[in-house]
């Protein structure tokens, strides 16, 4: 096949591609003006800083040549980030058993490569429209729209080749191994921990990140920079960089583009590699150290239910991953109020209500998308309080004992009385088992039609979830609800509430475990009544 005829169907392939994309995305006309709303932000900020480099030029300063390579590099990964994860959504729906019978794999691989470019192309308008429009009227130059054009469709066009061809070797090299998505998701999980550590160690030994930043001038992607003000004849651009690039890409992009068309026949072509092991399975129905821990009284279906949540977390942790909300929220706004009050106590009823958060978002959050493709057989096999109390008894054998380990220690070491000491850990258990209950009660107000399969870390199978913003939106609401029961234990221990107090003639300390006493009383009385309005969602939940 010609390469002319190669290109023709890659052309009518990326459309076809484009116009199916349309049709599944099915975007509310909210999330298109919002989408809008934020490409028109950027594009204001470009344009104003294009404007700012062109009156600092006009002025007689030199191009600051090494913050601008910083800010294409960083603006280069995003667009390879981006051209990769256009690549997995579409790789994924993409259909060659029927494509293939028609066309060779070269002229699948290059439509859809096209379309790649097509989708990045268009998020990249708007913005590019008001870096032009700045740099014009900054430089004064109508030239400089003509050379940026270019330089930002070259830039993107390399981007795209890149991004397509990492994501496949990293598809390829996943059908081979196994365990490589595992460590893969690993990493994006945990991976900016070492990030944040490293950028702490440098702030504090007071490290200056200049070379740093000088290396990015020094790289050839900086040439770009040489390419988009070649127009303006600005002494420090150089002319020979800006060919230069034009000139490497002629090279480099066909090469990438000829690595994705043999990667996509690999992948298409080949068997894929898949786990048949039985690892990670468990009977639910066995008796063993949960009987032994909370006694015979309780239905075996409530063992089951907590058995079977605790299962599923440790195959797909996709409530242990929830709670970083919790810790994002407690983490950079509780914990820095509660250092602003300077209150030992305060500080362990933040830890405290912390641990008990996360152990109730685990294992009471998404009820409905964890039990999805067997709801109908759960609904019909056990009762609705059954079924609450089960994910109530999951988070408690969960969180007790890690309000325990933390607290109890924590408030022995610290000038803290053992009677508030107990008291707060109670606070942690009682938060751990309202917070299950909230979170179930809030869950199961999702309707069936809401949830939607998405891919998840760890694992191939798509998870069920609700897409947009309504899923952070209801971890809000758990969080509002637990946090606003517990009000009372931080005003109440802070000594701008007991010293007041005090000089009425009623002890601080007295206040301090009046306060917690009250809360524990305020969070068992939610609890009850968010058990019972999960219950009678249970026992009501629609199936269509």
């Amino acid at each position: 096949m010609s390469v002319i005829r190669t290109l023709q169907l890659g052309t009518k392939i990326a459309r076809a591609e484009w116009t199916r994309h349309r049709r599944e995305r099915g975007t509310p006309l909210t999330g298109n003006l919002v989408l809008f709303v934020l490409l028109v932000g950027v594009a204001i900020g470009l344009g104003w800083l294009a404007y700012s480099v062109g009156r600092t030029v006009a002025s007689g300063q030199t191009l600051p040549y090494t913050r601008l390579s910083l800010f294409v590099s960083v603006a280069f990964v995003w667009m390879t980030w981006r051209s990769s994860q256009y690549t997995r959504i579409r790789f994924e729906q993409f259909d060659p058993d029927l494509l293939l019978t028609t066309v060779p794999a070269r002229t699948a691989a290059i439509g859809l490569l096209g379309f790649v470019y097509a989708r990045l192309s268009t998020t990249l308008i708007v913005p590019m429209l008001g870096l032009i429009g700045g740099a014009v009227v900054g430089f004064g130059t109508p030239s400089i729209a003509i050379s940026i054009a270019i330089s930002v469709a070259a830039m993107a066009a390399l981007a795209v080749a890149l991004g397509m061809t990492g994501r496949l070797v990293g598809r390829l090299i996943a059908l081979r191994l196994v365990r490589v998505r595992y460590y893969r998701d690993l990493l994006i999980v945990f991976g900016w921990i070492p990030l944040m550590i490293g950028a702490m160690i440098l702030q504090e030994l007071s490290i200056s990140l200049a070379p740093v930043i000088s290396i990015f001038g020094a790289l050839p992607i900086a040439w770009f920079i040489d390419l988009a003000f070649v127009a303006t004849g600005e002494a420090t651009v150089s002319s020979r960089n800006a060919f230069g690039v034009l000139g490497l890409l002629i090279i480099i992009v066909p090469l990438l583009v000829g690595g994705t068309t043999i990667l996509a026949r690999q992948i298409w072509e080949s068997v894929p590699a898949r786990s048949t092991g039985t690892r990670g399975s468990h009977s639910l129905l066995k008796t063993g150290i949960l009987e032994r821990i909370v006694g015979s009284r309780i239905p075996r279906a409530v063992y089951t239910v907590a058995r079977e949540r605790w299962l599923m977390e440790r195959r797909i942790p996709r409530g242990v991953l929830s709670t970083g909300y919790v810790l994002a929220v407690m983490g950079l706004v509780g914990f820095p109020a509660v250092l602003f009050l300077g209150e030992t106590l305060t500080l362990l009823v933040l830890f405290a209500v912390t641990v008990g958060l996360v152990a109730g978002i685990a294992f009471g959050s998404d009820p409905i998308a964890t039990e999805y493709r067997t709801l109908p057989m759960v609904l019909t096999s056990v009762s609705g309080r059954q079924f609450i109390t089960g994910g109530l008894l999951a988070a408690a054998m969960v969180g007790i004992p890690l309000v325990a380990v933390i607290v109890v220690p924590l408030g022995i070491i610290g000038p803290i009385g053992l009677a508030q000491t107990v008291l707060t850990a109670f606070l942690g258990w009682a938060v751990c088992v309202c917070t299950a209950a909230v979170a179930l009660a809030v869950g199961l107000d999702v309707e069936h039609e809401e949830f939607t399969p998405l891919p998840f870390f760890f694992t191939d199978v798509p998870i069920y979830a609700e897409q947009g913003v309504n899923a952070f939106l209801r971890y809000g609401q758990i969080l509002g609800i637990v946090l606003l029961a517990c009000l009372p234990a931080f005003v109440g221990t802070s000594s701008y509430i007991s010293e007041p107090i005090a000089t009425v003639g009623i002890p601080g300390p007295l206040v301090q475990t009046g306060s917690l006493l009250l809360t524990i009383l305020i969070v068992t009385a939610v609890t009850r009544i968010a058990s019972r309005i999960a219950v009678q969602r249970f026992q009501t939940y629609p199936i269509h």
